[in-house]
Formats: structure tokens, sequence, C-alpha cells
């Protein structure tokens, strides 16, 4: 494991690129979001709450009134293979191609031990954690390829990796996600146009860290924002090259990289 300075990317490291983010709603996702459109990225929102979306495309406008977006509502909890082929033929009347892809949304309901999770609440939290960035970034994949270099970037959770007693499906699909993001990295090596990563953002004061750890103190927990830097590095052309690797965040200026 190696600890990385962050470089200071100057002028818009994103522009001409193509951007879609998942939970783009959520906390993560709307630092992901805001960071990429004031870097210059065209962007996709996709989340199932239409308002969340709405609101955020307001906020980026504020900042950003030139910025290109497209707003994607979408429940991964009940979304099927074909909705993922839908999608794609959307994304194709916006977009030629797609440069990054990032994996933000998460669905974690309370912690329990896995004698009570019953059969719906662990298939739709594995169908949303784990199932999903493999069927969209299956389905994203002419895209991705068309772009002739992409970063597809896969979020875990510091906690639930480590597989401890009551996470349940959110774990399991956690750690799976990461082999999945190895996989993705080993098998695209050859062809060297496409990398996938996996993002730990840590003791992050985000929703589903508040519902996993309800008593924990505010000033404990990093602010969301302090991965704004990263998300654009992950996406731009700067990090080209390194795939494969798990980013741990530490503050805005660096992180630590593990192979």
């Amino acid at each position: 494991m190696d600890r990385l300075t962050l470089p200071e990317l100057k002028g818009q490291p994103l522009a001409g690129r193509t951007l879609l983010i998942t939970g783009a709603a959520g906390t993560l996702g709307k630092v992901a979001a805001c960071a990429c459109a004031a870097a210059g990225g065209r962007l996709v929102l996709l989340d199932q709450d239409v308002a969340g979306l709405e609101a955020l495309r307001d906020e980026i406008l504020t900042q950003q009134p030139d910025a290109e977006l497209g707003l994607l509502p979408m429940d991964l909890a009940s979304a099927e293979p074909e909705h993922y082929l839908k999608l794609t033929e959307i994304l194709r009347s916006y977009t030629s191609s797609l440069h990054g892809l990032v994996h933000n949304a998460a669905h974690l309901d309370f912690l329990e031990p896995l004698a009570c999770l019953s059969p719906k609440r662990w298939f739709v939290s594995l169908q949303v954690n784990l199932n999903a960035p493999f069927l969209l970034t299956r389905a994203c994949l002419p895209l991705l390829n068309a772009s002739g270099e992409a970063s597809v970037v896969f979020t875990s959770d510091s906690t639930a990796r480590l597989a401890p007693a009551y996470w349940g499906a959110y774990a399991v699909a956690k750690t799976g996600v990461e082999t999945l993001a190895r996989i993705l990295a080993a098998e695209w090596e050859a062809r060297g146009s496409l990398r996938a990563n996996i993002l730990v953002p840590g003791k992050v004061a985000t929703s589903t860290r508040r519902r996993a750890f309800p008593g924990e103190a505010e000033e404990s927990l990093t602010s969301p924002q302090s991965l704004a830097k990263l998300y654009v590095y992950l996406l731009s052309s700067a990090s080209r090259g390194q795939s494969g690797y798990t980013y741990f965040h530490q503050d805005e200026q660096h992180v630590l990289r593990a192979r």
C-alpha cells in the first residue's frame, strides 16, 4: 500500500468527457456530480429519487450555468436486465461514447443477524449493491469502448468490506463488488483503454453511515466534500493506466492506494 498525493489538476480536466453517476441524489453522488460538473464533465445522473435529481440539477446549474446534464430516473432494486439495455439506448441518444461510470448507488436497511434477514431484504440488497454495478457496466461496455479511454469506479465501504457481524447482505455485496472490479481490471488490462478501480470513502458523513452508526458523533466524521478531488482524479486522464487499485480516502490531498 502506498500513499498517493493527488495532483493539482488545472483548468477543466473533465472537459469533453461524458460521465454516468449512479446514486446521484445521495450524499456521495452529489459530491461527485458537482465536482465533475465544475471540472467540465458532461453528466448523466441516475437515481430513483426524481425530486432529488431535479434539486441536484438546479444546484449544479446555479453554479455552472453552461453545464450539460441528463437525468435518468431508475429504481435499481426492481430493474431487470432488459431495463439496462433500454437505458443504454437512451444514453446513445445523448452521447456516442462514455468516458466514466461511477457506481455510487447503495442500499442498507439496517443491521441484523443473518438468521433474521428475510430473503426479500437479501435479494434487494444484492440487487442494488452488486447486481446493478455488473449489469450497468456490462450494458455500457460498447459506449465505454467507444470513448477510447474510460474509467469505471466502484464504491465499497470501509466497515462492510471487513465482513463484521450483522452486516449481512450489504457486506457480502460490497466485498463482491470489489472482486467484480478486480476481475474487470484483469480482463481489461490487455486492451489498455478501460480501467476499473475501487473507492473506499472511509468514515464519511453519509446517510448510510448514519443508518449503520446512529450514535456516532458528527465531528468524528470526514466531510463528504473532501472526496471531490479524488473523484475528478479517478475520472480524468490523470489516472490513465491505473487499474485494479483500491483507493482509501484520507483527506482532500492524500489517499492510500493498494493493489
